[in-house]
């Protein structure tokens, strides 16, 4: 065991072992999405087993979404006060035991815990992950590690819902939900062994200041006292809307409207929601750290125009006739919404001190998670009266808001809230805490 530390202690010492991480929360990532949207590839088993209405599938993403925001500033606080490894691979197992007993549900309200309690149990993971992340990479590589991250969490849904809709057709859906959560128990303790701390602002060649200064409270309110991260929170949220009417009916409504079975329905709409998102971090990634490393505004500009790319897609998803078409608008507003959004968490590092990220990023996934659970309950209200299609085909309307706070934003404050972290990241430098 003492050779085993030696050795572990001499690979983290290494420079590249900063990719060894982004490959251990990759995987972790991969579970992350995948376990809370997997129940929705098998959805037509489940509602027929425990005798489901639209509603209340619409509320079982709602009721995750909303307890998820509720969780995450609280959850990205507590990634900023203790181990941010201890948090992830913490979290990583309770999450897992609660994929497990949501196999074995046997009423609606039963399901409806587990998904209450799975969204606090993962709250906690992304704000640790991308902190760790932000703490192991400088700005000049932050970019495409996040994009590896972000290829991680959503392979999940695409690979996983190929292979929940086919055990699901072959032997029911239980053994997924039981097997996946096997699988993040034992990839929890592979993060364990494998996962080391580093102190928190490493990678910029600082040591952040003790944390124990600034209250939950104070630290929120000089996260949301800075109008361009608000910006780029509010405008990345209202995407999240239309991303969770995809991702909670769009396997649904292949297999309802155009007859497909759970695997195809599974593997055809999720790939469609998440392997754009794939392209769109991977490519983003690499543009990111090539126009903004050291223009940290070209990265808002970014933003704005690849959400601007994304209007027409919900409009042609609203007049599509065959799932060909249904699935390419689907695909092409998903890769605008990744190659903008991609930007939007190294831009947020840029302006958030480092030991305040998680908590940033908490929030961030706060407000996510509060507008892609409106979208998902407004599908299930209104599908039978207006249609999926024509609920997401309004999406448009409030992209052109996204796009009018991100100008605004850029024209008005964002190089002033940019100076205003350099001066306290300084002082910071010069003074730091007792």
């Amino acid at each position: 065991m003492p050779a085993f530390r030696n050795w572990m202690d001499r690979l983290a010492q290494r420079p590249n072992y900063k990719w060894v991480v982004v490959g251990l929360l990759f995987f972790a990532g991969f579970l992350n999405l995948e376990d809370r949207v997997v129940i929705f590839s098998v959805m037509p088993l489940i509602r027929a087993e425990l005798h489901l209405t639209d509603f209340f599938v619409g509320a079982l993403m709602s009721a995750f979404l909303w307890t998820y925001a509720f969780s995450s500033p609280f959850a990205g606080y507590f990634g900023d006060r203790i181990s941010r490894k201890k948090v992830a691979v913490g979290c990583l197992c309770l999450w897992s035991v609660v994929t497990i007993c949501a196999g074995m549900v046997t009423s609606p309200a039963q399901l409806m815990t587990t998904r209450v309690l799975l969204a606090v149990t993962e709250a906690f993971y992304i704000p640790a992950s991308l902190a760790i992340v932000a703490d192991f990479h400088a700005p000049a590589t932050r970019g495409k590690a996040v994009a590896t991250l972000i290829v991680g969490m959503n392979l999940g849904p695409i690979v996983g819902g190929a292979g929940a809709g086919w055990i699901g057709d072959h032997y029911g859906w239980r053994p997924t939900l039981i097997i996946l959560g096997g699988v993040g128990i034992l990839l929890a303790a592979v993060l364990a062994i494998f996962l080391r701390d580093v102190k928190v602002g490493a990678s910029e060649g600082v040591v952040a200041a003790p944390v124990r200064g600034a209250g939950i409270g104070e630290t929120i309110r000089e996260i949301v006292g800075t109008p361009s991260v608000v910006a780029i929170m509010l405008a990345v949220g209202i995407f999240a809307l239309g991303a969770w009417m995809l991702i909670t009916w769009l396997p649904i409504f292949l297999y309802e409207n155009f007859k497909m079975n759970l695997a195809q329905s599974g593997f055809f709409g999720n790939l469609a929601v998440t392997g754009p998102v794939m392209l769109g971090a991977l490519l983003g990634g690499m543009l990111s750290d090539y126009v903004g490393a050291t223009q940290p505004r070209r990265r808002m500009l970014l933003l704005l125009g690849f959400y601007a790319l994304a209007l027409p897609w919900p409009l042609m998803f609203w007049v599509a006739t065959g799932p060909g078409i249904v699935l390419t608008a689907a695909f092409l507003f998903q890769l605008c919404r990744a190659l903008g959004e991609l930007n939007s968490h190294p831009l947020i590092f840029e302006l958030v001190a480092p030991e305040k990220r998680s908590t940033a990023v908490g929030i961030s996934n706060c407000v996510n998670s509060i507008f892609g659970g409106v979208g998902a309950l407004l599908v299930g209200h209104y599908r039978a009266s207006l249609g999926f299609q024509t609920v997401f085909g309004l999406v448009p309307v409030l992209i052109v808001f996204s796009v009018a706070g991100l100008l605004l934003a850029y024209s008005r404050f964002l190089h002033r809230d940019l100076q205003r972290r350099a001066t306290r990241g300084t002082e910071a430098q010069t003074n730091p805490r007792p």
